[in-house]
C-alpha cells in the first residue's frame, strides 16, 4: 500500500462518479452535556449550515478538484433556497423539483467529546423518483455514492431503477449509517449484491454482526454480503475486508472537535481513491486523512483542498 503523501500526488480522475443522496441545513449547536427529559441546557454556540451526507461527500471531491454528478435534488420553501444558493456557487448542477416540498432539516448537538445527536426532519430526500434518472445516465457511471438515508421504503421504485440500470461491473458505495436498521430488508439485499462496498462504523459493524474485535465484524460482514467491506474504527483508522482478507489501515492524529460530516467526508475521501484507480487500503487512507481534518473543524462540508492535505503530509 502506497503512502498518503504518493496517493495524494496521484489523484486523477479514472472513472465516472454519480452521488445520489440529500442536501439541507443543519443547524447545530454546541452543548455542555445532552439534556435530560424536560431539561433545558443552555448551548455554548450555534451554526447554520448546508450540509446532507451526500452534500458532505460530494464537498470531498469538490475541494480536491475532482469531477462528479450529483443527483441531490433540490425543492421548494426556506430551506431549499439556502441549498440552491450553496449550489450556485459551487456550479453544481440544479436539479429542482418543486412540486415534493421544501429540503429536509437537521437539528445537530454537539458535545465537548465531538459526539453528535440529530434531530431531522425529512424533506424532498425522501421523495426520489425513477424519472430523475434519465437527466444522469446511470448506465455511463463507473461508481456510485449511496446514503442509508435514501434507502428508504418511499424511495423503493428509484431504488429498483438505480440497480436495473447500473452496469455489473459499477460499483455503489454504500453508507447506511444510522438508519442501517430501518433499510427494508429486501431493498438492503438487493443493494448489497450489486456489487457494492459496505460501509460502516465499529457501532454499526457491531450491531449487524456482533464480534469480538472490529477486525471480525469486517470479515464476517463481508462473508455474509459476499462483498467487500469498509468499518471505520475512530482514532485507530479502518478495517477493510475483501475476498476472505482483512487490511488494517491506519489512522492520524487529530484534535477531535467536531465529529459531524466526518464519515460523510471520510466517504467522499474513498471516493475520490476509487476513481483514481486506488486500491481499497489506499482508498480508505485517503479517507483517513480526510475525515481527521474535517474532525479538527466545526461543522459540515469541511474538507480541505489538496493543496492543504499535501502540505499538511509533506512534514
Amino acid at each position: 500500500m502506497r503512502g498518503i503523501t504518493k496517493l495524494l500526488d496521484s489523484l486523477t480522475p479514472e472513472k465516472r462518479l454519480l452521488i445520489i443522496g440529500s442536501a439541507f441545513v443543519d443547524v447545530i449547536v454546541h452543548v455542555p452535556r445532552l439534556p435530560l427529559s424536560g431539561e433545558d441546557v443552555e448551548g455554548t454556540s450555534r451554526q447554520q449550515l448546508v450540509g446532507g451526507c451526500a452534500y458532505n461527500a460530494a464537498d470531498v471531491l469538490y475541494k480536491l478538484g475532482l469531477p462528479f454528478e450529483p443527483l441531490i435534488p433540490v425543492g421548494e420553501g426556506m430551506i431549499a433556497d439556502r441549498v440552491r444558493e450553496s449550489f450556485r456557487v459551487r456550479g453544481y448542477p440544479l436539479r429542482i423539483y418543486p412540486d415534493l416540498g421544501d429540503n429536509g432539516w437537521c437539528l445537530s448537538f454537539v458535545e465537548p467529546s465531538g459526539e453528535r445527536t440529530f434531530i431531522s426532519m425529512s424533506g424532498i430526500e425522501k421523495c426520489f423518483r425513477p424519472s430523475w434518472l434519465q437527466a444522469v445516465t446511470p448506465e455511463e457511471q463507473d461508481l456510485f455514492y449511496l446514503s442509508g438515508y435514501q434507502a428508504d421504503a418511499r424511495n423503493e421504485a428509484f431504488i429498483a431503477e438505480l440497480l436495473a440500470r447500473k452496469r455489473p461491473d459499477a460499483k455503489i458505495l454504500f453508507d447506511p449509517g444510522p438508519c442501517a436498521g430501518r433499510i427494508p430488508e429486501r431493498m438492503m439485499a438487493d443493494i448489497l449484491c450489486a456489487n457494492t462496498i459496505l460501509k460502516v462504523n465499529a457501532a454499526e459493524a457491531q450491531i449487524l454482526a456482533p464480534c469480538a474485535s472490529a477486525e471480525d465484524a469486517a470479515r464476517e460482514l463481508s462473508r455474509m454480503t459476499g462483498g467487500a467491506v469498509v468499518v471505520t474504527d475512530g482514532a485507530h483508522g479502518a478495517i477493510t475486508a475483501e475476498d476472505g482478507k482483512t487490511v488494517r489501515v491506519p489512522g492520524f492524529p487529530t484534535r477531535v472537535i467536531d465529529t459531524i460530516g466526518s464519515g460523510d467526508a471520510h466517504a467522499g475521501g474513498i471516493l475520490a481513491g476509487l476513481m483514481s484507480g486506488f486500491s481499497l487500503p489506499e482508498a480508505v487512507l485517503l479517507g483517513n486523512a480526510v475525515a481527521s481534518w474535517v474532525t479538527a473543524q466545526e461543522g459540515a462540508a469541511t474538507a480541505p483542498d489538496l493543496r492543504t492535505l499535501q502540505a499538511l503530509h509533506s512534514k
